[in-house]
């Protein structure tokens, strides 16, 4: 009997025990520190300023976004056109190669007598002057201008290759002007080269539209807002070169 009270009081002091550990450790876990999120560690001001930052990107963006498209529809709706006026009179003529509109039309200006030489830049290795009248299918006297008054340029590989060999020609035949010829999508990056590459020349444009460039519904025709794009970036890059 006795050792049974025993029992039984060990027993409830053991639960006591048990009662008040439980406690002290709610109660420590209570006074804890609550552990926060990462993001709960950042304070609000800069949460804010984090905000702000990305708007105003996200702003930065639209507005170069608007600005280039806004320039691309310019560059395509001012692209030059051929005049219909009576043309000035040049020392030489530029044709860059490219298209054969752009070659028939150099040596039709050259023939009518608005200049005095003409260089074609560009050329392909192999091609010559008897080349050249088997493609063009030139009359006798488009014939005998082109044997005697053009120069062939093998060296340009590119629009800046075409404005040094350019300028190096007017320099030795002494020009001080000279009349572009070139597609009509390609002439504002043309001029911008060559007014650097030729500060002293006087330069007059002469541009070509190719048939297959559909320009009243260029937004329409995939090809033709591929080449009109691609163009107005080589331009920008140009424009903006240092």
């Amino acid at each position: 009997m006795v050792s049974e009270m025993r029992r039984s009081a060990k027993h409830q002091n053991l639960q006591k025990r048990m009662r008040i550990t439980r406690k002290v450790a709610s109660n420590e876990l209570a006074d804890k520190p609550v552990t926060k999120t990462p993001n709960s560690f950042i304070p609000k001001k800069s949460r804010v300023a984090n905000g702000k930052r990305r708007k105003q990107l996200l702003v930065l963006v639209t507005v170069l976004l608007a600005t280039l498209t806004a320039g691309f529809q310019h560059f395509v709706l001012t692209l030059p056109k051929a005049t219909t006026h009576q043309l000035q009179f040049t020392d030489g003529i530029i044709v860059m190669t490219g298209g054969q509109q752009r070659l028939d039309d150099g040596v039709r200006l050259l023939t009518e007598g608005l200049a005095n030489k003409m260089l074609i830049s560009g050329v392909g290795k192999g091609v010559n002057r008897a080349i050249l009248v088997q493609e063009l299918g030139l009359t006798e006297t488009q014939i005998g201008v082109l044997f005697c008054c053009v120069e062939l340029d093998h060296a340009a590989q590119d629009t800046f290759g075409n404005a040094k060999s350019a300028r190096e020609w007017s320099r030795r035949h002494d020009m001080q002007s000279l009349r572009l010829v070139t597609a009509n999508y390609h002439m504002p990056r043309v001029l911008l080269i060559f007014s650097r590459e030729l500060p002293d020349v006087d330069l007059y444009q002469w541009p070509v539209t190719p048939d297959d460039l559909d320009l009243a519904n260029w937004w329409k025709d995939l090809a033709s807002l591929r080449l009109l794009a691609r163009e107005y970036a080589k331009y920008m890059a140009v424009y903006l070169r240092v």
